[in-house]
Formats: C-alpha cells, sequence, structure tokens
C-alpha cells in the first residue's frame, strides 16, 4: 500500500477534530464507505466539524448551506409545513408533495431519510458535517444526483464527561442543551445521551386590518400600522422544538461493535413567516371574487356586516412592513372548516448498526433503521383577513431502510459491495377553501372552483445493489470505479372529494390509481494521483438520477399524468492541496454537467367542460420533464491557520446554468430568455461566497475570541420561467426571485483559564437584511405572490459548563 491509499489509512486512525502541533485540523471522512483523509478523497466535499458548527453558531442544518460552494439549504416556507429545500449545483427540489422526491437526500448515521419534510434537523451532538456535491448515484443511491448530506454523530466513547448550555436572546429566545458520555458497563457497553430545546417567538406579526386601519379603511392602500400598535392577532415564525437522542455502543469483541440508536424529535410551532409581495386586483379571478363575497371576521365590525358586499381583493392588503401581514386564521366562514396557525411536527425513529471486521480483508457493516413522522400545518393562502382561500394538511411518513455492506482488500484493490432495500407508506389528507363556488356561481358560473377534501397515500419501494473499487495502480496513481442498478416502484391512490355543501354534486370527484415504476443503472469512475503528501489531483465522472412520480395537486384524472425521472451526468476535474506545514488548505474543483429532462414546476389552465357550474379552466399545478440543460461551474475553499491564533476560512462558487431545449412546452420556458436574461433553474445562484475570520487573545485569566463570517449570495429565481411581472410590492419586482445579498454573523467567546465552563455572545444577521428564504410565485393565473421572510438581526448570550 503507497501514495494515497497509505495516506488515508494514517488519517482514518486519527479523529476528524484532531489538531496537529501547528497545524490545521485534520477532517476524516467516510463518503467512499471507509475511513479517509479529506485531502486524499477525490470527491468535491465540504466537511465542517462539530467545532466549527459551535464556533459559525450553526446549530440547525439549514444554516450549514450558506458555508458550502453552489449551496443552498433553506426552509421551503410558504405552505409546506417543516420542508427543507436544499439545492446543490443546481439540483434539488422545491415542494414538499409526497410523489417528489429530494434531489439531495439527507443521511443521518447512514441512514436516508426519504422526505424533505421532516428533514430539518437540529445539529445535535456531531461530530461533523459532509456535505458532497455533484452526482453520488453508485454508492448513494436514487435522488443523490445533485449531491448528499451526511450528519455524523459522535459515538459513545465512555469516558464519562458531558456538558450543558443554556441561552438567552432576543425574541424572548430561550434554549437548553445537555450531553452526557457514560459507560454502563466498563469496556462492554457505552451510551450517549443528547438533549435540545429551542423557544422564541415569532419575529412576524398578523394584524387584524379594521382595527389598524380604522372601520373607513377599505377604500385605502396599504394603511401605516404604528410601531406599538395593538391590533396583534398572530405571530409567525415562532420556534418550539425539542430534540432528543439515545446512543448505546455494544463492544461484542475487538472485531465488533453494535450500535444501537433513537431520537425523537417534537415541533408545536406557529406557521412560516409569510409574506404576500403582489396581490393583483386586475386580475380576473381576484376581480371576480370582489364582486362576490368578503368576510373580515375582525373585534370592530361582525362578519355579517360584510357578507355580500363587494369588498375588493387587491393590494390594499399588503402591509407597508415587511415582518407583517393581515392574515386571517381560525374557522372558514363558507365550509366551517378550521384553518389554525400551527406547523407541528414528530418525527422519531431508531437504527441498529452491525460493524464485524472478520479479518484485515473482510468487514461486514449492516444498518436497519425504521423512522416516522407527522407534519400538520394551516395557511392562509390569501394572506388576507377575506375569507378566500385557505388550506390545511396533514402529512405522515414511515419508512423501513436496511442495508448491508461487505468491504475488503484483495492485493491493491480496496473494495465494496452491497446491496439496500427501502420501503416507505406516505400519506397526505388535507383541505382546500378556495373561491367559493356559491358565492360567484350567480355572476360567472364558468370560474367556480370547488372545495375539495383530498386524501393521497402511496406506497415506495426500491431497492439496489452496488459495487465500488479503489485499485492502486502505483504508490501516487489510483483507479476508482462503481456500478449501481436500481428498482424503484410506486403506487399511488388519489381521492379528491367536494365538500362544498352548497352545490349538488357533492362526494368523490376523483379515485385514481397511478403506478409507476424504474429502473436505471449508474456509474461512477475517477482517476487520481497523489503528486506529494499534501498535493493530489483528480478527473471524476458520475450520473445520478431522481425518481419520477405524479404531478402535484390534481383536481381531475387527466392531472394524475406522471412525470419520468430526471438524469444529470458531471464530469469534474479537482485538485487538493495543503501548504505552509499544512497551515494553509486549498481544494477546487471544475464541473461539467448535462441535465436531461429535468423535472421542472409549471402553472397552467387547462380547459374544462364550460357546462353550467362547471369551470371552463382548470388550474394544473403541474410536474414536468422540462428538456435538457447544461451547467458548468467552479468551487474553491481555503483555509488558513497563520498563526496559531488566526483562522481563516472562504469558500467561492459560481454556477453557469443554460437550458438547451425546453421540451416542446412554452409554458415553462420561452425559448431561453426569460425576462431578458438567461433562463436559470430555481434556488440556483450564479455566485455563492463566504469568508469567516476568527482570532484569539491571550488575556489575563482567559482566552477572548472573537470572530465574524459573511456569507453572499447572488440572485436566485424561485419559479421555473424566472418571469418578471409588473407589479411591485415591499420586495419590488413580484418576480419570483429573491436579489443578491450578504448576511453577516458574528461570535464572541471567553473561556477562563483552567475552568470547565465559557460564555459567548453572539448574532445573526448583524446588518438586519431583509430577504426571503422561498417564494410562491402565482402571478400568471391568481395574480399574487407570497414569500417566506427570514428572520431579522437575532443575538443571544449562551452559558456552558463542562463535566468530567
Amino acid at each position: 500500500m503507497g501514495g494515497a491509499a497509505a495516506y488515508g489509512q494514517q488519517a482514518a486512525n486519527t479523529s476528524s477534530t484532531a489538531t496537529p502541533s501547528g497545524g490545521l485540523e485534520e477532517i476524516v471522512v467516510s463518503a467512499q464507505r471507509r475511513t479517509e483523509n479529506l485531502q486524499s478523497t477525490p470527491i468535491a466535499i465540504t466537511a465542517i466539524s462539530g467545532k466549527t458548527l459551535e464556533a459559525r453558531n450553526l446549530d440547525n442544518i439549514t444554516d450549514v448551506g450558506a458555508y458550502v460552494p453552489n449551496t443552498v439549504i433553506a426552509p421551503l416556507g410558504a405552505g409546506w409545513g417543516a420542508t427543507m429545500a436544499a439545492f446543490i449545483r443546481g439540483v434539488g427540489l422545491g415542494d414538499n408533495i409526497l410523489s417528489f422526491e429530494p434531489g439531495v437526500p439527507i443521511y443521518m448515521d447512514d441512514v436516508y431519510m426519504g422526505r424533505p419534510q421532516g428533514s430539518m434537523f437540529d445539529l445535535l451532538d456531531l461530530e461533523r458535517v459532509e456535505v458532497l456535491r455533484g452526482p453520488q448515484g453508485t454508492l448513494f443511491g436514487k435522488n443523490a444526483e445533485g449531491g448528499t448530506v451526511r450528519l455524523i454523530s459522535v459515538k459513545p466513547q465512555g469516558d464519562n464527561t458531558g456538558s450543558a448550555s443554556l441561552t438567552y436572546g432576543k425574541y424572548n429566545r430561550v434554549e437548553a442543551r445537555a450531553m452526557a458520555d457514560v459507560a454502563i458497563v466498563d469496556n462492554v457497553v457505552n451510551a450517549r445521551f443528547s438533549f435540545s430545546s429551542k423557544k422564541a417567538d415569532g419575529y412576524f406579526k398578523d394584524f387584524d386590518y379594521v382595527c389598524a386601519n380604522g372601520a373607513g379603511s377599505l377604500g385605502t392602500m396599504q394603511g401605516s400600522i404604528a410601531p406599538g400598535s395593538n391590533c396583534v392577532t398572530n405571530l409567525l415564525g415562532s420556534e418550539n422544538v425539542q430534540s432528543g437522542r439515545a446512543a448505546f455502543r455494544f463492544l461484542i469483541n475487538p472485531q465488533a461493535t453494535f450500535d444501537l440508536v433513537g431520537d425523537i424529535t417534537v415541533q408545536n410551532e406557529s406557521g412560516p413567516a409569510d409574506k404576500y409581495t403582489v396581490i393583483d386586483g386586475t386580475n380576473v379571478l381576484n376581480a371576480l371574487w370582489s364582486l362576490g363575497y368578503g368576510n373580515l371576521g375582525n373585534a370592530t365590525a361582525g362578519p355579517a356586516a360584510y357578507i355580500g358586499k363587494p369588498i375588493a381583493y387587491d393590494a390594499r392588503f399588503i402591509t407597508n412592513n415587511m415582518y407583517s401581514n393581515y392574515s386571517n386564521y381560525g374557522t372558514d366562514p363558507v365550509s366551517g372548516r378550521n384553518v389554525p396557525n400551527i406547523n407541528n411536527l414528530n418525527h422519531w425513529g431508531f437504527a441498529g448498526t452491525l460493524e464485524w471486521m472478520f479479518s484485515d480483508q473482510l468487514t461486514l457493516k449492516s444498518v436497519t433503521a425504521f423512522r416516522e413522522f407527522s407534519n400538520q400545518f394551516g395557511r392562509d393562502s390569501d394572506g388576507s383577513p377575506l375569507a378566500q382561500n385557505s388550506t390545511y394538511d396533514d402529512s405522515r411518513h414511515q419508512q423501513f431502510t436496511e442495508e448491508v455492506t461487505f468491504t475488503g482488500k484483495a492485493g491493491p484493490l480496496d473494495w465494496a459491495a452491497g446491496g439496500f432495500y427501502y420501503r416507505a407508506h406516505d400519506t397526505n389528507r388535507g383541505y382546500d377553501v378556495l373561491y367559493p363556488c356559491a358565492l360567484v356561481a350567480n355572476i360567472v358560473p364558468e370560474v367556480c372552483i370547488h372545495e375539495q377534501d383530498s386524501y393521497v397515500s402511496q406506497i415506495t419501494k426500491n431497492w439496489a445493489l452496488f459495487v465500488h473499487g479503489i485499485w492502486h495502480i502505483t504508490d501516487p496513481l489510483s483507479l476508482i470505479a462503481g456500478v449501481r442498478y436500481t428498482s424503484d416502484e410506486k403506487d399511488a391512490t388519489i381521492t379528491l372529494t367536494n365538500f362544498d355543501p352548497t352545490v349538488s354534486n357533492a362526494g368523490d370527484v376523483l379515485g385514481q390509481y397511478v403506478p409507476l415504476s424504474t429502473t436505471h443503472t449508474d456509474f461512477d469512475v475517477s482517476l487520481n494521483y497523489q503528486f506529494t503528501q499534501d498535493l493530489m489531483s483528480y478527473i471524476r465522472y458520475s450520473t445520478g438520477f431522481k425518481g419520477g412520480g405524479f404531478s402535484p395537486r390534481p383536481a381531475d384524472a387527466v392531472q394524475t399524468e406522471p412525470f419520468k425521472p430526471e438524469y444529470l451526468k458531471t464530469l469534474e476535474v479537482g485538485a487538493k492541496s495543503e501548504f505552509m506545514q499544512r497551515r494553509m488548505r486549498l481544494n477546487g474543483d471544475i464541473f461539467w454537467s448535462k441535465y436531461t429532462d429535468q423535472q421542472t414546476f409549471a402553472q397552467q389552465c387547462d380547459p374544462g367542460t364550460g357546462g353550467p357550474g362547471q369551470p371552463a379552466c382548470i388550474n394544473w399545478f403541474r410536474e414536468e420533464n422540462a428538456g435538457d440543460a447544461r451547467l458548468w461551474g467552479v468551487e474553491a475553499e481555503l483555509q488558513a491557520e497563520p498563526t496559531d491564533a488566526l483562522h481563516i476560512d472562504a469558500s467561492l462558487g459560481y454556477i453557469n446554468y443554460l437550458l438547451q431545449s425546453n421540451g416542446g412546452n412554452e409554458l415553462l420556458f420561452t425559448g431561453n430568455q426569460c425576462n431578458g436574461e438567461t433562463c436559470y433553474s430555481p434556488r440556483t445562484p450564479k455566485f455563492t461566497g463566504t469568508l469567516g475570520v476568527q482570532y484569539s487573545f491571550s488575556l489575563p485569566g482567559g482566552k477572548l475570541t472573537p470572530r465574524l463570517d459573511e456569507a453572499y449570495q447572488s440572485k436566485i429565481y424561485f419559479v421555473t420561467n424566472n418571469g418578471c411581472f409588473t407589479t411591485t410590492g415591499p420586495a419590488g419586482c413580484g418576480s419570483g426571485a429573491q436579489g443578491s445579498y450578504g448576511l453577516l454573523n458574528g461570535r464572541l467567546t471567553w473561556e477562563p483559564n483552567g475552568s470547565k465552563w465559557d460564555f459567548a455572545l453572539w448574532g445573526r444577521n448583524l446588518t438586519g437584511k431583509q430577504y426571503f428564504s422561498g417564494k410562491l410565485s402565482l402571478i400568471s393565473f391568481f395574480g399574487r405572490e407570497q414569500g417566506n421572510v427570514a428572520p431579522p438581526l437575532e443575538w443571544g448570550i449562551t452559558f456552558r459548563r463542562n463535566f468530567q
């Protein structure tokens, strides 16, 4: 064994947070199913140690994306419950419908998370986070086409240590964390227990419209709200999450260990901070609504005062403040259905991992896991006090996974082979109150849209076989190749029921069975050369695919038409290097990708029957295979520690995206010009960049460490066609876009000499940047746009005590 392999083996025997004297910490990763040093692994990986997560004040998976080149990880917001949107190199998922697959899956200790809903994990007791960029279809399977995010927790050590911390901050934030690592039976059973609780008031206010603007304000636009107004009805964007984890390690013998881990997350929060930026009163549906019914339901005047009166649904219901709205939660007066201001989640699971080294040439690893979550959330979808459009969803997920991997050596060959099985049962129940038929049918019956209950149930089965090998041709030269065969099957049943009591055809209007199945083979091949112990370069070709499904929220049987899988092929050239006696680390890559059958969200109007009381136009939130695109980009990451006191982190990412064909659907893309510029895939910034600086001052009595981190992201779009519309709101043009911005975070830590405690003063978004983490832009059909407003400036003080 020599060259890269020898260096990787040496690193495997060190901790991922071990810091050699006068040098950067060595990071160990397991992206190729064996422990290797980050610098000898021919994959574009950002690995963030637990120590760095704390230094940057990152405590949720959605915080990590800003520090990874060409990566966007954020709450999906605006009507999608506890769902995460993860995009890497222009590939990801922007919806929570159970038929959709994540383009960037999350793994928790080698357990695949089948849904992005419920995946916004608290970063509890982690050893490191690995973000793998580019297709990982060979070792991580379907949906890992954009990349993979891996959360690796600290294993029980049995060293009888522990810690506890308490935080107080803005918006009445109170957080508590604790960890204990104990030996239950010396050298036989170790255990580690972790706990986290986070509570904070909402930073976004809902106002009663008439209370804030006066009873005579119905004809005015955007009434001013005094900062101290007592007309607040709801707070949105709150936090109330408790997480717990128990891990047991059984030391069977010197060659075998068994890890049993259980975790639970309980979330009881208000809804996301949803802000309306566009309400176009000239839109035909909004204008027709204005002729029908309005219900302000406020304390000044009862609902009866407004029934049957022509109250316009227009821009008067957009507040003049970024962190406020006029939404109305509670019982809908037409259907009688309750739409609560909640975003509740219960997520739990357990996993058993057996590792058995039969010999130096053969090791078995088996991971068996079960997970379950339920997520309930309500949404005032019109963003106004009118009873115009509201929804409620109850999503549930159960999954069982089993993965068996054999790794070994045969002369100059390091190999891995195994099999994977996944079975999931997903359901979604909900109701949608939208443009009540009885209120406009006597005026314009052709636009009547029924209120409906929906129930969707789906069984997903997936199995795969894979093999992967590293052939050490010479000491410095290695060839890596892998292949994976996947079989994927979905069986969905969709039921829609009219619940509008004013129509005569109430009952089931759709009971549709939608089967889907596909098979696919992914490849991965790379050649890497270790020029010196501190310089390695590689060239890699890899593929990945994302499973197909059926279009979300169908209104009739035609709209259950399935869409196909999408595919990505990537060629990547990279280098990893260290300088200045390992005080500086510079890693970079250039990639070219071919995106085929790209799954793309669209909204279009299908012809209806046009009969009495029937719609002439049926709205369709449609997912289609838009066509082909090509991407190329550059990524670079720098870490430097010029002195023991100074630490610098920096990164840069650039993506060039070009749609080469639109699949014949002009509704998705019109040519390749979107508002006068090249169309870009959603949540794909051209530029991303970070800079972090930390310096430790040795002072009498202790050490003071200030740190500043700036993260930059250029303009991104949240809709397919990148279109810009003339209607404007507080955020400017209603384009389904977010302009470029930078976020400045800081932390000041004091560590007394010889003490077991420390405290830190921290702040997020120190410049008070106002921006959206997501938008739902429905301007073309509904004349409206809604965005998820990210938190403003926040600060806190954290006290921590270590025990031993």
